[in-house]
């Protein structure tokens, strides 16, 4: 991919399977490191499908993409039985996909950025806060080079806490392209926060319980994102009055 294709400035379509935990085929197999191992070529995108019509939608994109090297990741999983959406957004280049807006329609209360596959772990994460009441959005990240700068930029604006999920090393990751971001923009980094493969190698095991032990199944997206929440939930106003005046106190 380096000398034969970035180098040249070629328009070739990489798929790259066992993205992630790879289960029984063990740590030699595990796609921990594509992220930052293509991700500083340059003239190289990279996506990432989180199921089968979008694996479909990213490949047609791809398809028509001639500007450079395109490269996909995908697990070696089965593809989910019932898609969040039967016909997702065309791909355009360097932006997410609302897979799950807030329940109120307004501002969330916080974002996950789950690349690839880690937005069906999400969704059933956001679903176990559901008795809480809190109001979260989701986006399939879709692309971590060029990664949605747009998005970004609005969320960190609007003061609402990101969480970046994906099953990639933390080093060289999804998460840490969106801290690079934000650096560049001159955005503060303090509503970021990151899920990813622990700096430790994972032996044979099912996918599933890979995830689990790394952290990064929906129960472990659910405890992050109660901290991150709990971490951000505004004190209530207490109001004080003394001799006629009021005065609130925060």
């Amino acid at each position: 991919v380096f000398q034969e294709v970035a180098l040249q400035g070629l328009p070739v379509r990489v798929c790259l399977d066992r993205a992630g935990y790879v289960g029984g085929d063990g740590a030699v197999h595990h796609g921990f490191m594509d992220i930052a191992l293509f991700a500083p070529l340059p003239g190289t995108i990279m996506l990432a499908a989180s199921d089968e019509p979008n694996l479909r939608a990213a490949m047609e994109f791809m398809r028509a993409y001639d500007d450079g090297c395109s490269v996909i990741r995908y697990p070696r999983d089965d593809v989910a039985a019932a898609p969040l959406q039967e016909k997702p957004p065309p791909f355009q280049l360097g932006r997410a996909n609302l897979v799950r807006p807030a329940r109120s329609g307004g501002q969330p209360k916080a974002a996950v950025l789950a690349y690839g596959t880690m937005v069906y772990q999400a969704v059933a994460a956001i679903e176990q806060l559901g008795a809480r009441g809190d109001d979260i959005a989701l986006y399939d990240a879709r692309f971590a080079k060029p990664v949605d700068t747009q998005l970004i930029k609005k969320l960190i604006e609007a003061g609402t806490p990101i969480l970046t999920v994906e099953d990639h090393a933390r080093a060289g990751g999804f998460g840490a392209i969106v801290l690079e971001a934000c650096h560049e923009m001159r955005l503060p980094t303090e509503l970021i926060y990151r899920l990813a493969m622990p700096d430790r190698w994972m032996y044979q095991s099912g996918r599933g319980d890979q995830l689990a032990e790394a952290g990064i199944d929906a129960d472990g997206i659910a405890v992050m994102l109660r901290q991150v929440l709990d971490a951000h939930a505004k004190p209530p106003l207490k109001i004080h009055v003394d001799a006629g005046r009021a005065k609130v106190v925060r």
